[in-house]
């Protein structure tokens, strides 16, 4: 079940990444981004648990290889999947990207530089088998995780709750 999430979580994100990295993004429609960025992030989400559960059933950090490099690649697309008109009020579709995050958008790609560069750190922890390093990591991931979403998204961090 995990390994069908992760495949899903890689081809959603190179769908979604091919398409909102070109200069013109006038086949992805707002709603479409929005969509595409909250399931992104909600298999982001599902994949970093399975890590962490990994990781408590005594699993090695090279076990954790291809899902960390997986989401490394993820946190260098997310800056993009933020484009401008898909902030809160801007389509019908409900999100809780904050409007911080359009005002503030040197501020916003920081974070996420910070995320992207965390991530980078665990897949390398994982291709070097240091299961101590990428467990401790882990940690650090979650945290780069938590100070953006409490700067720029409404809720805590996780799915919402409805």
């Amino acid at each position: 079940m995990l390994k069908n999430w992760i495949v899903l979580f890689g081809a959603l994100i190179s769908l979604a990444a091919a398409g909102l990295s070109q200069q013109d993004t006038a086949g992805v429609s707002g709603i479409d981004a929005i969509a595409a960025r909250q399931a992104s992030l909600d298999m982001s989400s599902i994949t970093f648990r399975s890590m962490g559960d990994a990781m408590k059933a005594g699993r090695e950090a090279k076990s954790q290889g291809y899902p960390a490099a997986s989401l490394a690649k993820w946190a260098k697309a997310l800056p993009r999947m933020f484009p401008p008109g898909t902030g809160r009020g801007e389509t019908s579709a409900d999100t809780q990207a904050l409007p911080v995050i359009w005002r503030d958008r040197a501020g916003f790609d920081a974070a996420a530089a910070n995320y992207a560069a965390a991530t980078a750190q665990l897949a390398s922890l994982a291709a070097a088998n240091d299961t101590e390093g990428f467990t401790k990591q882990l940690d650090e991931v979650n945290q780069a995780c938590s100070r953006c979403h409490a700067r720029y998204k409404q809720g805590d961090q996780g799915p919402p709750r409805k």
